[in-house]
């Protein structure tokens, strides 16, 4: 058995890319929680704000993704 052949592989590029585009996110959380002590109080919330905003957005694009693929591949869903 594979992890890798030529019928998962868009599968495999989407979790790759997905695997990234968190460990983004983990960075920038680490870094706010670090770095933040030096900040201003609308330094520190403009951060959060923004992490946020990135992960919602990563959810719900994830999300979107995930169904395109899977529908692409033939899978049925409810509408």
């Amino acid at each position: 058995m594979n992890l890798i052949n030529k019928q998962n592989m868009g599968l495999r590029l989407q979790q790759l890319i997905i695997l990234v585009l968190h460990l983004i996110l983990l960075k920038w959380i680490h870094y706010a929680l670090t770095e933040t002590g030096q900040g201003t109080i609308e330094e520190v919330m403009y951060h959060f704000f923004g992490m946020a905003i990135y992960g919602a957005a990563l959810i719900r694009g994830c999300a979107w993704w995930g169904r395109r693929l899977y529908v692409k591949e033939g899978g049925h869903v409810r509408p």
